[in-house]
């Protein structure tokens, strides 16, 4: 008898042993939740990830630009014709054969102005000669050194022209709608990185919370295990003197195992915790895999204020998803307002000026074209309208259609708000309450334990009764941590409903 018990407490000593020493060698990092929160904030992979999407949506917004940006184009060019003799059957004389070389240089500047204005600037500055060859005819060729006339000229043209649209494409065009609607994106990137950070901030409270719980949890069961040893030993030695019966002995026991089979999953529990968290925290995992994270924060139930009202307001104007939705809606509005607009006919204004010169010599040719000593120019209306606009017209109703489904997914989205409001202060109540209770049936607990004891040293009880108290006292020390620790989390989810999450931790995002 006494080997058996003796090889029973070895086993039980040597588990717990055992799950403590597992437990010690990894070192130790106390930690605040304000210390996760800032890691969190740097170190967290899916926040980066939201960030570079900011970043691809503002490129988006400086390439929404790149139509107005002007174009100069510089041409030298060097041409060379040798063209053999044709006729014209319009002409009485044959075309003769000859040979002209032309070098020019030209310029270019062009490009649009985002009030439907579009414009070119351009100049031209040659020179080209040709060698005639009229000896196919006699009486052309005599009047020339061996029947070739050389010819040599210069020549130099500078003008502007414009097109201003006064209706369809005035007041918003295609790339003008492009340009809102990377402008709306981008402030929807911003909005969305907002919403992934209160959702970060959030499973991080939460997950700390968890930790605590678990880390609290294990402590109960160590308590646990450490009155149930005492049980065990003083039970046996009572069966030892013939006090109790053996059946007591092994009841005891067995609560002892049960305990231990708890107290492992507790260590289990508490190990997948802290993973969940340090997921949350770093890019990293592998510099924390074998560190213990100490949580430096304590459970605490403080009441607050709750009115459904006020709380209801404050996520119609804070939470980032929702105003998220409202600029979606103001980009279906973009694209309504340029659909419209390309119902309306092509109204154009164009205007060009201008002048062109031919001398025998570049520099008379450039001084007559930049002193537009012979100006040539045009002004007009140019009108253009589809009779039927079947593309227009089918594009703006869908556009439309796309505004109005913006707006009642905004309208879905406020409503879900204020469900998850609405549900949140409710539980916030009730889970406040559940403080109190539990707090209390946990003190009444340890009062009739120990009242239990009292009567089991005196003789008046047994070992089940006690083992019954244990067991629960260490349900309420469960119940009184879960309830502290689901009323710390209520409030979390009730402040990341309202959008009041990041205000809550201090977080400020920079917007562009």
């Amino acid at each position: 008898m006494r080997f058996r018990i003796l090889v029973v407490t070895l086993s039980w000593g040597l588990l717990a042993f055992s799950l403590k020493v597992s437990a010690g060698d990894k070192p130790s990092r106390s930690i605040t939740l304000q210390e996760c929160v800032d890691l969190a904030l740097s170190k967290n992979m899916d926040l980066q990830v939201d960030r570079l999407n900011i970043e691809i949506a503002h490129s988006a917004v400086t390439g929404a630009y790149a139509p107005y940006d002007p174009t100069f184009t510089f041409r030298a060019l060097h041409e060379h014709i040798d063209a053999p003799g044709d006729f014209d059957p319009h002409k009485f004389n044959p075309d003769f054969p000859y040979i002209m070389d032309q070098d020019t240089l030209a310029a270019t500047l062009e490009g649009k102005v985002p009030i439907g204005l579009s414009y070119e600037l351009g100049t031209r500055v040659g020179q080209k000669s040709a060698l005639t060859d009229f000896n196919g005819n006699f009486d052309d060729a005599s009047d020339f050194f061996f029947g070739v006339r050389e010819t040599n000229n210069a020549f130099a043209s500078a003008g502007v022209r414009a097109t201003q649209h006064l209706l369809k494409d005035f007041w918003i065009d295609e790339e003008r709608a492009s340009l809102r609607v990377r402008q709306k994106e981008l402030k929807m990137s911003e909005q969305a990185l907002r919403f992934e950070i209160s959702r970060v901030l959030l499973a991080v409270e939460l997950g700390y919370y968890d930790l605590i719980v678990a880390r609290e949890q294990l402590g109960v069961q160590e308590k646990a295990l450490e009155s149930k040893k005492q049980l065990v030993t003083e039970t046996r030695r009572r069966v030892e003197v013939g006090d109790l019966p053996p059946l007591d002995s092994e009841q005891a026991e067995t609560q002892l195992q049960n305990t231990l089979t708890a107290l492992a999953a507790a260590r289990e529990e508490l190990g997948g915790r802290e993973n969940a968290l340090k997921a949350l925290l770093t890019d990293d995992f592998r510099q924390w895999a074998d560190t213990t994270l100490e949580p430096a924060d304590t459970l605490v139930a403080v009441p607050v204020s709750l009115n459904r009202s006020q709380s209801f307001h404050e996520a119609l104007t804070s939470r980032p998803d929702l105003a998220e939705a409202r600029l979606a809606v103001e980009k279906a509005a973009v694209m309504v307002q340029f659909r419209y607009n390309q119902l309306m006919p092509n109204v154009d204004l164009v205007a060009s000026y201008g002048n062109q010169s031919v001398q025998s010599g570049i520099s008379a040719a450039v001084d007559d074209a930049y002193h537009f000593r012979g100006p040539d120019y045009t002004y007009g209306l140019v009108v253009s309208l589809p009779l039927g606009n079947l593309s227009a017209r089918s594009q703006y109703r869908a556009t439309k259609s796309a505004r109005e489904m913006a707006r009642l997914q905004l309208k879905k989205a406020e409503q879900g708000v204020f469900l998850q409001v609405a549900d949140w202060v409710n539980r916030v109540e009730s889970r406040f309450s559940q403080v109190a209770s539990t707090r209390k049936a946990r003190v009444y607990a340890e009062g009739a334990l120990a009242a239990e004891e009292k009567k089991w040293q005196n003789g008046l009880s047994t070992p089940f009764f006690v083992l019954q108290a244990q067991e629960i006292l260490t349900a309420a020390r469960s119940a009184e941590i879960v309830s502290l620790a689901e009323y710390n989390k209520a409030l979390a989810q009730l402040a990341f409903a309202e959008g009041s999450l990041l205000q809550k931790h201090r977080v400020a995002v920079q917007a562009r």
